[in-house]
């Protein structure tokens, strides 16, 4: 495909420049002609991103292929973990279950304090009848002083075996369940860890393509495959940095597909990045169809020309009968004219002649 497609065929109603004279002789015409830029094209997703992993390892297992439809948040691919990773887990796991059972468990030590506090508080009980009935004794005057200290002294032991034991419940549930949510924190910590070789998209899409294969090493920095939307794309546009300042948001553009060869497709300008590309020392354009091909696949590439300036019912003369310095050959020898618009076959001309001059085409 020629870099400019054969565009103006389309624009340009039939220019029969009418000539009763010599075959490489015309005289200028009223005509539409348009200005474009040319640019290749690229079909891509609208959206797409590439997945990474978080972790650098072996990968151990693909879940989807290059064609299949994904889910946003199903897995894509697996790496192997470390064996210190899967190592911490199950620690982590060990603890965890200890300090449940010393927590929770049926034969936890809460439940043994438990049984001692009511040991003791039944012994509580009867020191504390013991020692009220020798108190109203004693106030009858009945017995002896020793043996109401006796039950007296009995009872406050009793009392204060009581309180320590209330006090170390608290302590030791309160220590249990730190100890309890220490272990689960750090065992959901070490899982979390191990999802980290766990990963999954981040958006609903076709896979466009997979650059590796179980079994390779892959390392956070390397993008492991392509997926992004099906149903709509967007064209990408390489412009050249002499003809970015004549592009503006909205500019018609004309398509023409490789795969579509024979047809011509209008987009508008949507996206112009600001940035040059060092290497290719391009500017990015991004462009939508109005009304795309039946079937279009991610990558397939063509020829644009965006429309930059256009004039209606103006005077043109073909391209190839203008020379340097913008003079034309007349019957009367050459003459300066002001030209205007220009493109690969016409070239508008603003003052100098008029329909009325014959111009000569200038030899090779």
């Amino acid at each position: 495909m020629s870099k400019y497609f054969t565009l103006l065929i389309i624009i340009f109603t039939a220019f029969s420049c009418q000539n009763n004279q010599k075959d490489n002789s015309v005289k200028p015409k009223l005509s539409d002609i348009r200005e474009s830029v040319y640019a290749s094209v690229k079909i891509r997703p609208e959206v797409s991103y590439n997945p990474q992993p978080i972790r650098s390892g072996i990968i151990k297992k693909i879940f989807v292929q290059e064609g299949d439809f994904i889910e946003k948040g199903k897995i894509i691919f697996q790496i192997s973990p470390t064996a210190a990773i899967q190592s911490q887990l199950t620690n982590a796991e060990i603890n965890l279950q200890e300090a449940k059972a010393n927590y929770l468990g049926n034969n936890n030590l809460l439940n043994n304090i438990q049984l001692e506090i009511k040991t003791v508080k039944e012994q509580l009980s009867l020191d504390s009848i013991n020692y009220k009935r020798q108190e109203r004794l004693w106030s009858q005057n009945i017995g002896r002083k020793s043996d109401l200290d006796q039950f007296k002294l009995k009872y406050q032991t009793t009392q204060k075996q009581f309180d320590i034991l209330e006090q170390k419940f608290v302590q030791t549930k309160t220590n249990l369940e730190n100890n309890y949510k220490k272990a689960l924190s750090k065992t959901n910590t070490e899982k979390s860890q191990l999802a980290d070789f766990t990963v999954r998209s981040e958006m609903g899409g076709k896979v466009y393509s997979l650059n590796k294969e179980v079994g390779d090493f892959i390392s956070s920095q390397e993008q492991f495959a392509e997926i992004g939307s099906s149903d709509i794309f967007k064209l990408e546009m390489d412009i050249d940095e002499v003809d970015i300042t004549k592009i503006e948001l909205g500019d018609s553009v004309l398509i023409i597909l490789d795969a579509y060869a024979d047809q011509v497709f209008v987009a508008t300008v949507n996206k112009i990045f600001p940035k040059k590309d060092d290497i290719t020392q391009t500017f990015r354009v991004e462009s939508t169809f109005k009304q795309p091909p039946p079937k279009l696949y991610n990558g397939l590439a063509g020829e644009a020309n965006i429309i930059v300036s256009r004039r209606n019912n103006t005077l043109v003369i073909p391209a190839e009968y203008l020379m340097l310095n913008s003079k034309v050959m007349t019957n009367n020898g050459e003459k300066t004219i002001k030209v205007g618009l220009k493109n690969l076959e016409f070239v508008e001309i603003l003052s100098g002649i008029d329909t009325n001059t014959i111009i000569i085409k200038p030899s090779e």
